[in-house]
């Protein structure tokens, strides 16, 4: 008989193990230790055990469910109106049973307990406390379409596709990149700095980025040093494993409002790409929702192709 229970201190071996073992698709990295699941999770400030639902069965660990919460507008706390079903797994001896919707409502509870008013399933940008690096590569944007067994169980348990984040990669290995006129105008104007953090980190910021291999980049004017845009970069080698290559992911590419549809985007992706290639890192990973067409357009001008997509899903009412 599978009993439910809050998360114990002595489960992440099991939880470890239990997701090794499942059939998560390429976008669930495969880390050497445990240690990668205490710093994207168990070990974060505001991890709650009663947000992760363990399944047991005869004293094995045979599915979870983790719920979290979304950031504040200025990244320094959890907003608990903004529930998120961040991550279900279940062992592949016990799917399609039933298990995967029990886990799903029990969080569905917590969450709504915990006063959330929205929730959405699948993480998306500011709303996704755990498991940066651990799933979806980048950054967490949704449940892959890659992982087929996705979309099909959200829609049975009532969900409905709510937005959708086309990822996109490119191959370092050609040394030749993206030029034009435009371009390099641009790359005249503008100068790249290069920081361990921002100025001001926030929570979420420290939270993502503080524990782990990360590069903060700032695109700046030369004459007048003001901030055009800025992206940081993250290392995605617990996916190495799995995808048989060393990989960097971009993410939180911001221009400032008056420099953007300027070509800036495109000139500060290449600009990075260029200051980080070697012979050890052959791809980088940008995440992009599918509704920026001026985000897509920088994305494939630079060279990137498109690989994969994420959805977050919402129950309907």
């Amino acid at each position: 008989m599978i009993q439910f229970r809050s998360f114990r201190n002595s489960d992440p071996p099991f939880l470890f193990e239990l997701c090794r073992r499942a059939e998560l698709g390429r976008g669930a990295a495969q880390p050497s230790s445990i240690e990668a699941y205490e710093i994207a999770a168990y070990g974060l400030p505001y991890f709650d055990p009663e947000g992760l639902i363990i399944a047991v069965e005869d004293e094995k660990v045979v599915g979870f469910a983790h719920a979290g919460f979304g950031f504040s507008k200025d990244l320094n706390s959890l907003d608990y109106s903004r529930g998120v079903i961040c991550w279900i797994v279940v062992s592949p001896t016990h799917q399609r049973q039933g298990l995967g919707r029990e886990l799903l409502k029990r969080a569905e509870e917590y969450l709504t307990k915990r006063g959330a008013q929205t929730i959405q399933a699948g993480q998306s940008r500011y709303c996704d406390p755990f498991y940066f690096g651990l799933y979806g590569g980048a950054r967490c944007s949704g449940f892959l379409e890659s992982d087929t067994q996705a979309e099909p169980f959200m829609l049975s348990a009532g969900y409905q596709p709510d937005s959708r984040s086309i990822v996109f990669q490119r191959d370092l290995r050609s040394t030749r990149d993206p030029m034009n006129i435009k371009l390099m105008g641009l790359r005249r104007r503008s100068e790249l700095q290069v920081m361990e953090q921002p100025k001001n980190p926030t929570m979420w910021w420290l939270t993502h980025f503080g524990n782990i291999e990360s590069m903060y980049f700032s695109l700046v004017e030369k004459r007048s040093k003001e901030r055009i845009g800025s992206l940081t970069v993250v290392g995605l080698d617990h996916f190495k494993p799995r995808w048989g290559e060393r990989v960097i992911g971009l993410v939180d590419l911001y221009v400032e409002q008056k420099y953007r549809s300027q070509g800036f985007a495109t000139t500060l992706i290449i600009e990075t790409l260029r200051r980080l290639r070697s012979d050890f890192i052959t791809r980088a990973e940008i995440h992009v929702v599918d509704s920026s067409p001026g985000a897509l357009k920088a994305i494939e001008t630079a060279d990137f192709e498109a690989i994969d997509a994420a959805v977050v899903y919402r129950k309907q009412s």
